[in-house]
């Protein structure tokens, strides 16, 4: 008796070894995609689902919501954002359950493709029409000989003219504005952005625009890339290939303004004041660099 108690209390601590978990996955929204458009990414399990892991190396798409279903406990909602046109990658990613006794499951890695934002018409080439000639239009030759003859008048003004008297003039001194540093001038770019208080008004989307486009001049006059004509993707190649400090913070506050600009993300105050302290914080600091340039 003893020993089929010891088999049974075996095969018990085994039991959980041998539980298999169900997985299925399905893509909303993903069909003529265009960069900025949302859609979602659906998984269901027969287990009830405790959380899911996102990798932090998205660089293709960003993460506007992930949340579990208020209906159903073992279906999970992530929605998505591609940043990128074209065919893009999304990797594999973690199903923690909530019972510890379950292996958690790994989801399929998928590919969607994102259309430009242009319109199929801006592509097509038209022949020009050919050129009507008005009712009262003169050949060539009058014109030319019309502009000759106002040109020899015009000399002859200029020579039959009458001299002035010469003046003395006395040189007045050159005053020169201070060339301001870059950091000084984003710096000045951004207090006067806070003026507006564009936010309170209800102008997010310009808010961030302009935010994004001080700490990109800023880049490009630094550090000599055209930051402003770049897109997010493209200026973190340029940051990590320059080395310049502090490359992730600037990644991470442009995938910001883009969110806000292109997926129509609606920031909280909180989460404004945050990263517009930052970048006060961030061009400040190229001003104790100065100091300690002066000092040295």
């Amino acid at each position: 008796m003893k020993r089929i108690k010891v088999i049974v209390s075996f095969l018990f601590l085994l039991f959980p070894l041998f539980i298999r978990a169900e997985l299925s996955q399905e893509l909303q929204g993903a069909d003529s995609l265009k960069v900025g458009t949302p859609f979602l990414f659906k998984i269901t399990t027969d287990f009830a689902i405790k959380g899911v892991s996102i990798p932090d190396t998205l660089e293709d798409f960003a993460i506007l919501e992930s949340k579990r279903d208020e209906k159903n406990p073992r279906c999970w909602i992530i929605k998505i954002v591609p940043l990128n046109t074209g065919a893009l990658s999304f990797p594999r990613i973690e199903i923690q359950p909530v019972d510890s006794s379950v292996t958690p499951v790994y989801t399929d890695g998928f590919r969607i493709y994102v259309l430009s934002v242009l319109a199929e018409g801006d592509t097509l080439l038209r022949d020009i029409k050919p050129l009507k000639k008005y009712p009262l239009q003169q050949p060539f030759w009058v014109y030319l000989l019309l502009i000759l003859l106002a040109l020899a008048g015009g000399i002859y003004l200029w020579l039959k003219r009458p001299e002035k008297p010469k003046r003395e003039y006395i040189a007045q001194p050159v005053i020169r504005e201070p060339v301001l540093p870059a950091w000084e001038k984003a710096l000045k770019a951004l207090d006067e952005l806070i003026a507006e208080n564009l936010p309170a008004k209800g102008e997010t989307v310009l808010y961030h625009f302009r935010l994004s486009n001080i700490l990109r001049a800023f880049l490009e006059e630094t550090y000599r890339f055209p930051a402003l004509e770049m897109t997010g993707r493209e200026i973190a190649v340029s940051l990590n290939r320059r080395n310049i400090p502090k490359a992730q913070e600037i990644r991470n506050f442009i995938n910001y303004c883009d969110l806000v600009k292109f997926a129509k993300r609606e920031p909280s105050a909180g989460e404004i004041e945050e990263n517009t302290l930052w970048l006060r914080n961030y061009l400040l600091s190229f001003s104790e660099q100065t100091q300690e340039t002066e000092n040295a």
